[in-house]
């Protein structure tokens, strides 16, 4: 398993705008040597909000794509906004839980952590929203992980509105690889690498990172939930571009979509946006 020890502020990088060069021809003395161009992490981003909106028109989108390898970003727009959850507030809540056993979890915990984060079983997560003390989970969370901009849902009872940013999901995913004990971050992959194409709502969770980057390995935790004002789909997760770069690079779209906008719309937005990624991810 990788580590992520290497993701840290984006301060160190001067070519934080950039993130590779156009291929530069072999010369020989004497021609002329076109000058490479840079490729801005914000135009990346501006290029798959585009493809999103115009499957989806007035969505509003969040993203943070970083390498963990360095920890330079790769692609980020409105990374510091707050969306709403839907269940990649899962990912805390399997935390808070193995943190509360001292991350010795019995077997039948930790076949239910499995289970919530592959199959996004939000009846799994109710409960164990309820045992963790609902809305203390977030506190206790955003507290051992450092996130800044993760707040409690209003309405405790509702897990899936707590409120996140890009930045944040990206927080919690290098705190999953590095910080977490072995077993709780060899549980938690595994779940998400074995996520199920059909989640236990019967929705299909493939959208965004799984259905977009075809051949590259993943690692997911995808989002959805429809409220009386806005659609929510997020997809969130770790990508191996190849078997020699395990996790290398952390994916983050968040989005909120027109009220009534269907899974399969809402989805396919989101994967024409990720899609883009291929030619970066690399």
């Amino acid at each position: 398993m990788i580590s992520l020890a290497s993701l840290a502020p984006r301060a160190l990088a001067t070519s934080r705008d950039q993130i590779g060069f156009d291929q530069v021809p072999e010369t020989t003395p004497g021609t002329t040597v076109i000058a490479p161009h840079p490729i801005s992490v914000t135009a990346i981003a501006q290029q798959m909000q585009a493809a999103i909106q115009a499957a989806s028109p007035g969505t509003s989108v969040g993203i943070d794509v970083v390498d963990t390898t360095t920890g330079t970003p790769v692609a980020s727009l409105n990374a510091d906004q707050q969306f709403y959850t839907a269940s990649v507030v899962k990912l805390l809540i399997a935390l808070d839980t193995l943190k509360s056993q001292d991350w010795q979890p019995d077997s039948d915990t930790a076949d239910r952590v499995s289970q919530m984060l592959s199959t996004s079983d939000d009846d799994i997560a109710d409960a164990l929203w309820d045992n963790g003390g609902n809305d203390a989970i977030i506190d206790r969370m955003v507290s051992t992980i450092g996130l800044t901009a993760t707040t409690a849902p209003e309405d405790t009872a509702q897990w899936g509105e707590t409120l996140t940013t890009p930045r944040d999901v990206v927080s919690i995913f290098h705190y999953i690889t590095t910080a977490a004990p072995a077993s709780a971050r060899d549980l938690i992959l595994g779940a998400l690498h074995d996520a199920s194409e059909t989640a236990a709502d019967g929705t299909n969770q493939y959208f965004g990172i799984p259905d977009a980057l075809t051949g590259a390995s993943w690692a997911v935790k995808q989002g959805w939930m429809d409220l009386d004002s806005s659609t929510t789909l997020d997809t969130t997760g770790l990508v191996s571009p190849s078997p020699d770069q395990p996790y290398r690079y952390a994916v983050v779209v968040l989005s909120t979509q027109p009220a009534g906008t269907s899974w399969s719309v809402a989805g396919t937005a989101l994967t024409a946006g990720v899609q883009l990624l291929h030619a970066v991810l690399k």
